[in-house]
């Protein structure tokens, strides 16, 4: 059976987020599968550029969490994990119409499916990838005569190249953990802020704690597709290109897009797209 999706800039209903059509469905809003036991969680703020061709430069600011275990860390979004736990309510209630809080669909996953690798998670439209690597991190070269105050924890500087951008880390060697925000750690301390050479991805923490009480992480990759990294920055390409061409292409899905007056819209092509690993 087609489906035809609604795509409308009235709020609640699928939503077009700079063309990342967020498709609920209740496969998504599914636990997970257990990988570790929760010991601290790192609160980020993540302030992105999407479009680096727009002046003067907009960066968006998503809610990231830093779940650490004793081996696995769990990286995503708050305002993507509150929409599901929102959608499942609304999912169990019938509702056709969703909330969508957050732009960041992906999970990174850290010394997950085994030690020394990691699962990188996505959803594109309706297909659900997960891309699982080697993990490198960054060669840093440490400068001992920085400083500054981070949520209180006197910070020293580390800079590296890795994955295509020039990166500065600040990290407190008094939190002894070798974490953190997305791809980058292995510093002598938790990495409480960080920043490419552009500006175009900020990271700076917001918060810490110690977990409440045990509980597990979860990995919400099973089932999903498994692709390299090579594949995976095709599919973006494809994706940004055409989002509604690619979520049409097998002929199982409509998508119709209209403005706040339910007039037919023609869908977005070309979206600016920014990754944060070139």
């Amino acid at each position: 059976m087609k489906r035809i999706i609604l795509i409308s800039f009235l709020a609640g209903i699928m939503t077009l987020c700079n063309a990342q059509i967020n498709v609920f469905t209740p496969e998504d809003l599914q636990s997970g599968v257990p990988c570790d036991t929760l010991r601290y969680v790192i609160t980020y703020d993540m302030a992105y550029v999407e479009d680096t061709l727009r002046e003067p430069l907009k960066p968006v600011h998503e809610t990231m969490l830093l779940e650490t275990g004793r081996s696995v860390t769990s990286f995503y979004s708050y305002d993507a994990f509150r929409s599901d736990s929102i959608n499942a309510e609304l999912i169990s209630r019938g509702a056709t119409q969703y909330s969508s809080l957050g732009r960041v669909m992906w999970r990174l996953y850290t010394n997950y499916p085994e030690t020394g690798r990691s699962s990188f998670t996505e959803k594109l439209g309706l297909d659900r990838f997960v891309c699982v690597e080697t993990v490198e991190n960054p060669q840093w070269q440490l400068c001992p005569d920085s400083s500054a105050t981070i949520l209180g924890y006197p910070c020293r500087l580390a800079t590296a190249t890795y994955k295509g951008r020039l990166w500065s880390a600040w990290y407190a060697e008094d939190i002894p953990l070798y974490y953190g925000p997305w791809k980058l750690g292995g510093l002598p301390g938790l990495i409480l802020r960080a920043y490419d050479s552009q500006r175009y991805y900020v990271f700076e923490a917001i918060g810490i704690k110690t977990a409440d009480e045990p509980r597990p992480i979860y990995y919400k990759g099973e089932g999903y597709e498994e692709v390299n990294r090579k594949d995976l920055d095709g599919l973006y390409r494809r994706y940004y290109s055409d989002p509604v061409g690619y979520m049409t292409a097998g002929g199982k899905v409509t998508v119709k897009m209209q403005d706040r007056s339910g007039n037919s819209i023609a869908p977005p092509k070309g979206v600016p797209y920014n990754p944060i690993e070139r």
